[in-house]
């Protein structure tokens, strides 16, 4: 690989992948990447591929099959998390209150960044903290959720919360109120003082952290920077400003700019829209990717007041007042029905005699480092798929697999790859 290549060829998976990268990636950073991290990479390494199991599909006309590889869902894969992120933010709108609402960064001293990056258990004080900052604030019960930005633009560890609140709340006595003015410079020092307080009590008991704290208390005498974004009035608005924030890669295949096989060449844009280019050695870039891909089953995205699951019957009680926010509704789509909408390519369409409708034929899994297959002929008859006069002819039909030990409807739960 060369940085003559275009753009289009120039991924993050392609770059990983290119010569021994992967292994002396491993080999260098082996204290400082977690087996979670790697696992994560892997599975991403094999999306698309026969590695990570198949869905065969035949034709009951001809018996031709074709097999189609399943996805991977690894947080570093960008092809899934971008589908992921996509099913999110219209899911989300479904729940929003019809309000206004407020999209607010929340972000915290630098010196505390390799703080929690080393120790992710303390990561989760900051929802806490921007959740108790903002009810003292409104005071009354908003509606919250929390997205956890661990990286910046450029990379670097950079801790941050994007939260999107509603412009007001239920009051003690149940009724709805709006609040469109908040206090920004109380905001800021009420977010500071909460989240030190609770880093205080969580971290070891040093005279050493005890000193960070007292110092970042002296040094931000106004508060750590709180930012607010526009209001956002319409539940489309919302799904373009926090969508991209969840459940994507550190940096999209289309900010590499260059790689020559010992460096990656990058970009970026900051707050102001300029836009900066960074050349990095190939093993420091793959770390600074790698590096951001969050803990094992550590939640990201956190649900807080009226819009906790454990308030869904309190948000009945004022639905009937200000309603749900419904954006304009997308379905979700099958893998082939992807391919038909975007480009117009029916994958189920025999390629032998053009007949329309393949049907599921068999699953290909990975099980302990082998694949193995289920389904066939007579998983085709228990579907009613399938019919003694059936015109498949069988000389030429595929040999028949395991019997499948599962259902039709927990087979078709399994995605594949486009």
């Amino acid at each position: 690989m060369s940085s003559s290549q275009t753009n289009k060829t120039l991924t993050f998976k392609a770059i990983v992948t290119d010569r021994d990268n992967w292994q002396r990636y491993q080999q260098q950073y082996a204290s400082r990447v977690s087996a979670h991290q790697i696992a994560e990479v892997e599975k991403m390494l094999r999306c698309g591929t026969a590695k990570n199991g198949y869905a065969t599909y035949i034709c009951l006309n001809c018996g031709e099959t074709k097999s189609v590889c399943f996805s991977c869902k690894s947080r570093v894969c960008t092809s899934c998390g971008k589908i992921h992120a996509d099913e999110w933010a219209q899911s989300l709108t479904k729940r929003l209150f019809n309000v206004i609402h407020r999209h607010i960064t929340f972000t915290i001293a630098a010196e505390l960044w390799p703080i929690l990056e080393d120790t992710p258990n303390l990561r989760k004080v900051l929802f806490g903290a921007a959740n108790r900052t903002l009810r003292k604030v409104l005071k009354m019960e908003p509606g919250i959720v929390m997205v956890m930005h661990p990286y910046g633009k450029d990379l670097k560890v950079n801790y941050h919360l994007h939260v999107l609140v509603t412009e007001g709340g239920m009051s003690n006595a149940g009724k709805w109120f709006a609040q469109p003015f908040l206090n920004y410079r109380s905001l800021r020092k009420i977010w500071q003082y909460e989240c030190l307080t609770e880093l205080r009590q969580q971290m070891p008991k040093s005279s050493e952290n005890s000193q960070l704290i007292d110092r970042l208390f002296k040094t931000y005498r106004d508060g750590f920077y709180v930012h607010a974004k526009p209001q956002v009035t319409q539940a489309q608005g919302i799904s373009r400003y926090i969508g991209r924030y969840i459940r994507h890669p550190a940096i999209a295949d289309a900010r590499i700019l260059a790689y020559d096989g010992t460096t990656v060449t990058f970009f970026y844009e900051d707050h102001e829209g300029l836009r900066h280019e960074q050349t990095w050695p190939v093993l420091a870039f793959i770390h600074g990717v790698v590096r951001h891909i969050p803990p094992k089953h550590f939640k990201l995205v956190r649900y807080f007041g009226l819009y906790a699951p454990r308030k869904a019957a309190l948000v009945q009680a004022i639905l009937h007042h200000i309603g749900r926010m419904l954006g304009r509704t997308i379905s979700r789509l099958t893998w082939h029905s992807s391919l038909k909408r975007d480009f117009d390519y029916d994958p189920l369409q025999c390629p032998q005699c053009g007949q329309t409708g393949m049907v599921l034929y068999s699953l290909t899994v990975p099980d302990h480092g082998q694949l193995k297959t289920f389904g066939g002929f007579a998983w085709l008859f228990t579907r009613g798929d399938l019919l003694e006069t059936s015109p498949i002819p069988r000389s030429s039909s595929p040999p028949v697999p395991f019997p499948i030990p599962f259902t039709s409807q927990s087979t078709f739960a399994l995605e594949v790859a486009p």
